[in-house]
C-alpha cells in the first residue's frame, strides 16, 4: 500500500518586529521520475513506482536488495547479479510488449506488465522447473 508523506514548512509570520503566530503548511511532495543514467531498464517510472517494482523483484524471488546491489552503492554495476536481473527485465518487458501490448495492471499489481519476476521464480532466487522435471 502506497503511502504519501507529507512535507511541512513552518513559516513564521511577524508583525511588529515580534512573532504573532506561526502557520503550518502541509503539501504533497511532487512525484519525480526517476532519472538516472544507472537505470537501464526501469525508465519513466515515477519514484514511488520504481520503489514498487524494486519491492516487487525482492518479493518475487525471495531475496534482500543486496542480492543484486552493491551495499552503500546501489548504482554501482560491480555485482554480476545485478546484471543478470537487468537482462531478465529486459526479456520480460519483451514478451509483455510482444503478447500483452494491451495489458493494464491493477492498483498493487507491477506496471512492468503481466509477465513478471514472479511468473518465473514465484518466490525463490531460482527460477522454478516445470513438473516433472
Amino acid at each position: 500500500m502506497r503511502t504519501r508523506a507529507l512535507f511541512l514548512t513552518i513559516a513564521w509570520v511577524f508583525t511588529g518586529g515580534s512573532p504573532s503566530f506561526f502557520h503550518v503548511f502541509a503539501q504533497a511532495p511532487t512525484p519525480t521520475v526517476v532519472d538516472s543514467p544507472t537505470v537501464k531498464v526501469l525508465t519513466g517510472l515515477m519514484a514511488p513506482e520504481f520503489q514498487e517494482e524494486m519491492n516487487h523483484m525482492v518479493q518475487a524471488l525471495g531475496v534482500t536488495c543486496g542480492t543484486c546491489h552493491v551495499r552503500g552503492n546501489f548504482a554501482s554495476d560491480d555485482n554480476p547479479k545485478k546484471l543478470t536481473a537487468r537482462r531478465m527485465l529486459e526479456m520480460t518487458k519483451a514478451i509483455n510488449q510482444q503478447f500483452f501490448p494491451d495489458h493494464k495492471p491493477k492498483p498493487g499489481e507491477s506496471v512492468l506488465g503481466r509477465v513478471t519476476c514472479y511468473t518465473c521464480h514465484q518466490g525463490e532466487a531460482t527460477p522454478k522447473l516445470p513438473p516433472g522435471h
